[in-house]
Order: C-alpha cells, then sequence, then structure tokens
C-alpha cells in the first residue's frame, strides 16, 4: 500500500511540475515508479511478490535520496 502511496504522490507531481522531478531524475526514472503504481493499483492479480521485495530491498533508498533531493530544491 505504501508504494501504490508514492507512486501516487510522484504521479501527481509529474502532472503539477514535470519539470521539478527532471531535476532529479530522467523521466524514465520517474515513468518506471507511475507505471509501478498502476500494476499494483489497478492490476494487482497479476503481481510478482518477489519483484515487490525486491523493489522494498534494493530500490527504497536510492528513492528516497531522490526525494530529499526534491525537497532541497523545494526548500
Amino acid at each position: 500500500m505504501r508504494l501504490q502511496g508514492i507512486g501516487e504522490a510522484i504521479k501527481n507531481i509529474d502532472k503539477q511540475e514535470h519539470d521539478l522531478l527532471l531535476k532529479v531524475a530522467d523521466g524514465l526514472y520517474w515513468s518506471k515508479i507511475i507505471k509501478t503504481r498502476e500494476i499494483l493499483t489497478h492490476h494487482y492479480i497479476d503481481i510478482d511478490a518477489q519483484i515487490i521485495y525486491e523493489i522494498c530491498n534494493d530500490k527504497l533508498d536510492e528513492l528516497e535520496e531522490k526525494i530529499q533531493s526534491l525537497q532541497n530544491i523545494l526548500e
């Protein structure tokens, strides 16, 4: 559920401030997060638990750094 929330927040930022996201990472990076949210929300039957585990285990630290960078830009 938290991954869905993160994806939804990124999706909303992308709609309102697309250029802000591009200051921190390329569009492909953010697109993958938004697409993951779409899968979690609308295609949950097809979710591979191993992939979700790997995202949580391997990718969240990088995402946290990028979100911190976004916050620093806004301050």
